[in-house]
């Protein structure tokens, strides 16, 4: 697990992001004691940014009628 400081955090926030988008966790330390550990949520709930779902308004029609969840997860994850 990687360790950052709250000062470190500030500055390098895009380090940050990218070493949580690539699934690893990272320890967070406040004047050299342990403060937090920060877990990316694809570890957590097995969603990704890359889930079919955060892409599901590309699939919407203004004018169509509402879908029965059944019919969106047909849609989302095929089947």
């Amino acid at each position: 697990m990687k360790t950052i400081s709250t000062s470190q955090l500030r500055s390098q926030t895009r380090s940050l992001v990218r070493t949580l988008t690539g699934g690893k966790s990272v320890s967070l330390t406040y004047r050299g004691h342990k403060l937090a550990n920060i877990w990316p949520l694809k570890s957590k709930n097995g969603v990704g940014a890359d889930d079919p779902l955060y892409r599901f308004h590309h699939l919407a029609d203004k004018l169509a009628k509402p879908l029965t969840d059944r019919e969106i997860d047909r849609l989302v994850y095929g089947g």
